[in-house]
């Protein structure tokens, strides 16, 4: 399902570098690049580490997606999957089942958020997936918020979610700075978000579509839009003025983008 997914994502990539739009400059504008997991394939690093963070810094990109899990032990983990099997070879390890120091001492390039908000916090702009329900671990909220504390939500980091009610336990952090995220649901998830006040949508630039963008900005919404693939397709999506471009191929795309400058971790 997933390969289905990505080469029909592929496919609608060269049909919008093909659309209006698809020859923007883009200089002087400012393109918000969001690194979905980090700078990974292209010739990247492992997703979701501090490597492929730091080539995202280095380059001056403006922002990066990670996922976070909490350990047996409640510290909080960057890591896409439940378990550890498909990027490290351990399907053994399930984040939830273990504590930290196994996992450190098993996986030490899985970063703790505590790593990501000290290297890179107020420096390149943190979009956190939520993978687990406060519904059913309570300390979720608490444990992700402090490790936050000294960053402002909104303009150092925003929360997001597939799930919309998984983000209503951060009670200590504002919903504009909850993103919900359609996968083939936009339609459902924009109402969820209407109704729970949630202030961004993020999804597929294909579901995305013109009236969905107005209705969304008309009511103070902010938007993003990804997979984008190809500088055609970024130019596209410049034209339409969405606030952020989600990417998996960041090391391609960052070159053509100047307006963040490069600094060391």
């Amino acid at each position: 399902m997933a390969d289905l997914v990505s080469r029909l994502n592929t496919f609608a990539n060269h049909l919008w570098g093909l659309a209006p739009g698809a020859r923007t400059p883009l200089a002087d504008r400012d393109v918000r690049l969001v690194a979905h997991r980090g700078a990974h394939g292209d010739g990247g690093a492992v997703e979701n580490t501090l490597d492929a963070f730091d080539l995202c810094f280095q380059r001056g990109v403006w922002g990066v997606e990670l996922d976070v899990h909490l350990t047996r032990d409640l510290e909080p983990v960057i890591h896409h999957d439940p378990h550890c099997g498909r990027l490290h070879g351990r399907p053994d390890l399930a984040i939830a089942e273990v504590d930290f120091a196994t996992l450190r001492k098993a996986v030490p390039s899985i970063p703790h958020l505590s790593e990501v908000v000290e290297r890179y916090g107020g420096r390149m702009h943190l979009m956190l997936e939520i993978k687990e329900s406060w519904r059913e671990r309570k300390q979720v909220p608490d444990v992700v918020s402090r490790a936050l504390g000294a960053l402002e939500p909104v303009q150092d980091f925003h929360l997001l979610s597939l799930v919309p009610d998984h983000l209503e336990g951060f009670t200590s952090i504002p919903p504009l700075a909850y993103v919900d995220v359609a996968w083939f649901n936009p339609g459902e998830t924009i109402a969820t978000n209407r109704e729970l006040g949630h202030g961004a949508v993020s999804g597929s630039f294909v579901f995305l579509g013109p009236r969905r963008l107005r209705e969304l900005r008309a009511e103070g919404k902010k938007v993003g839009t990804g997979f984008v693939e190809t500088v055609a397709a970024m130019r596209r999506e410049v034209a339409r003025d969405v606030d952020w471009i989600f990417t998996d191929r960041i090391l391609r795309l960052q070159p053509h983008v100047t307006n963040h400058s490069s600094k060391e971790p």
